[in-house]
């Protein structure tokens, strides 16, 4: 109190007011904010000024209050009348358009007072259609379909060029110091097949796949070039102006055509642009050796492309010869090339090769779980396994030359038919395995230079449940996954699910191990760790759905299954097929899937969509018991189902 002897009564007796007030705002606050919320719309998705993604419709979904136990007697979402479900849930396909857009809701409420109406307007920005060009100047509105980032190429190596500009004119690129003038084609408008609708039904196609006035032209890199970062020039010209005046007088072209406002240009008028990126040509950086520094690395057709090889080990080494942004382009043999991430690799000192190895002889040891095929090797290589049917698995060894004389069948091991050589080239060394019986899982690694695939056995016993060790993963955690229209969190829907398909298991002998129990953070790629460590027979992820901006939930959704590796494919669908009857929902589609949980190889691992939670009547069944527990049992049979006919032909 030292601190206040020379503060005035009247002054303390303010000081005291405004701090009891002070203090007295967060609890009136929360009274105003909890009464102001058993009133008002929520609107789970989309979130205020989000961006969506959408062409001219899309989905909002979110809650509305009951008020005297009532539900508005009308909901509207900008003039659109929509139901509600009986616990306030609602979902709606409204119609948008490009710009600043606000979807505004309005639920009218009968009361025993009289009508009451709740609003609210929710801002979100709904992206721009694809700039157009009007055909009366010259215009380049920059790259398209440009690569990741900066290139490095080598000799024979083509670099693709391209841009949007003003249709109906002549174009060229060139190359300062490289070449000069390389003529390029308009292609003719055209509409690709988007991938989306594949996946999750029909909706709307992005604009950024329905382009006109594109130009694309190519050119070779030749031994004689060697030049770093050098820039692409875009240049746009004229069309023939003789021919446009050919089409003008026969009356091909009408005169109120855009067109024909180019014959009034100068002669010499050109647009000219820059490319975003930059490009080297034989760059003395290249070739370099690369190792990769862990085990879980993927090597793929191009950046962020399609995979050609999954789970490269630690010390695997391999040569680049050029890159794409922050990718290395691999040279894996004469034809083969893949592309790696460069944080996932080191770069090793000059005159360092790849290995080179010949390989002289093959052997079979088998246990009483598995056989494992040896290769004996001079160094890491980097490798590519592919199943090519249930029965036969295709190892690919590169950077290998077959002097194999020998290869020697374990007596004991009933599961390999037949294992036989090639060299389709020279660098890659092929063994194809045929097996006696389906394949159930395998794992590949190093031990030393010596590289092995190890063919797990089916467990025994297959017509029952009894001794199988399956892991169930609820999936997500602290990411809470797709959310209801009144708050249901998917994390929380996926576990429920999980703790009663546990049960069901375990009531049939099953050693259940879950990746989660509760609410804990699992990252998603230590989920198939813990599957490998135990050992895992079998691996079931479960989810609920959602769908991406501008696809209509009311026409696409229902049950789902996903696998990766084919030797995964019947587990899927027997679930699947369990899952349709059991839930009464239509059928979603069976997917290969490109998912974490599901590309680990060592056992049969599935992902499965049980229900679309952003469809209200679906997340209020998802909170009872009785459809968790179908569910289950659903899943359970489909894997009880999968053991019995597994092998059938």
């Amino acid at each position: 109190m030292r601190y206040c002897k020379n503060i005035s009564r009247i002054e303390f007796q303010l000081f005291a007011c405004l701090l009891l007030l002070w203090m007295a705002v967060p609890t009136l606050a929360r009274v105003t904010d909890a009464r102001t919320h058993q009133d008002q719309i929520v609107v789970i998705y989309p979130k205020p000024e989000q961006t969506v993604s959408a062409v001219d419709s899309t989905f909002i979904l979110g809650n509305v209050p009951l008020i005297e136990g009532k539900l508005p007697a009308k909901l509207r979402i900008n003039d659109q009348l929509v139901p509600c479900h009986r616990n306030g849930g609602f979902l709606a396909f409204v119609p948008v358009v490009p710009g600043k857009f606000e979807f505004n809701i309005t639920a009218t409420y009968n009361l025993e007072a009289g009508s009451r109406e709740i609003r609210l307007g929710l801002p979100v920005y709904i992206p721009l259609a694809a700039k157009t060009i009007e055909p009366d100047s010259l215009v380049i509105l920059g790259d398209y379909l440009r690569p990741a980032g900066d290139l490095s190429l080598v000799s024979g190596e083509q670099i693709r060029v391209g841009f949007r500009g003003t249709t109906g004119c002549s174009a060229w690129f060139s190359i300062p110091g490289v070449v000069d003038s390389v003529p390029m084609a308009e292609t003719a408008p055209r509409t690709q097949a988007y991938w989306g609708q594949s996946v999750f039904g029909a909706g709307n196609v992005p604009d950024s796949v329905k382009l006109g006035g594109v130009y694309t032209g190519f050119f070779t890199v030749p031994d004689s070039i060697s030049v770093e970062d050098a820039y692409v020039q875009y240049h746009l010209g004229l069309p023939d102006r003789g021919a446009l005046l050919l089409k003008l007088l026969s009356g091909e072209l009408a005169e109120s055509d855009p067109l024909v406002k180019l014959l009034f240009l100068s002669e010499s008028a050109q647009a000219r642009e820059i490319s975003g990126y930059r490009v080297s040509m034989n760059s003395a950086e290249f070739p370099l050796t690369v190792r990769f520094t862990d085990s879980v690395q993927t090597i793929r057709h191009g950046p962020r492309r399609g995979y050609f090889s999954i789970f490269q080990p630690e010390g695997v080494v391999a040569l680049a010869i050029g890159d794409e942004d922050n990718w290395y382009k691999l040279k894996l043999s004469s034809t083969q090339f893949a592309y790696a991430a460069k944080g996932a690799v080191e770069v090793l000192a000059d005159g360092i090769l790849p290995p080179k190895s010949l390989l002289r002889s093959l052997r079979t040891k088998s246990d009483s779980n598995s056989v494992t095929i040896s290769f004996p090797l001079a160094g890491k290589h980097p490798f590519r396994i592919r199943e090519e049917s249930r029965r036969r698995l295709v190892v690919e060894l590169f950077g290998v030359t077959t002097d194999t004389d020998w290869i020697r069948y374990d007596f004991n091991d009933s599961l390999i038919d037949l294992a036989v050589w090639s060299q389709p080239e020279p660098g890659i060394y092929r063994l194809t395995i045929d097996f006696n019986v389906d394949l159930w899982g395998y794992d590949s690694y190093y031990i030393g230079n010596n590289f092995n695939v190890r063919i797990n056995y089916p467990p025994s016993k297959l017509n029952s449940l009894k001794g199988k060790r399956i892991v169930v993963d609820p999936g997500h955690s602290s990411d809470l996954g797709s959310v209801g229209p009144t708050g249901l969190t998917e994390a929380e829907a996926n576990l429920m699910i999980a703790l009663k398909l546990r049960e069901r298991l375990e009531s049939k002998g099953a050693t259940v191990v879950m990746t989660r129990e509760d609410d804990s953070d699992v990252p998603l790629y230590d989920r198939p760790s813990i599957s490998k460590r135990v050992d895992a027979d079998l691996f079931v992820s479960i989810h609920n759905n959602a769908l991406p901006d501008g696809v209509n939930p009311f026409t696409n959704n229902g049950v789902s299954a996903y696998y990766y590796h084919p030797h995964s494919i019947d587990l899927a669908r027997s679930i699947h097929k369990e899952m349709i009857p059991a839930t009464g929902l239509k059928d979603h589609g069976l997917f290969h899937g490109n998912l974490a949980v599901n590309r680990p190889t060592q056992y049969p691992a599935v992902l499965i969509e049980c229900a679309f939670m952003i469809i209200p009547e679906q997340e209020a069944r998802l909170k009872t018991e009785k459809f968790q527990k179908k569910i289950a049992e659903a899943i359970s049979k489909g894997i009880e189902n999968f053991l019995k006919e597994f092998g059938d032909d």
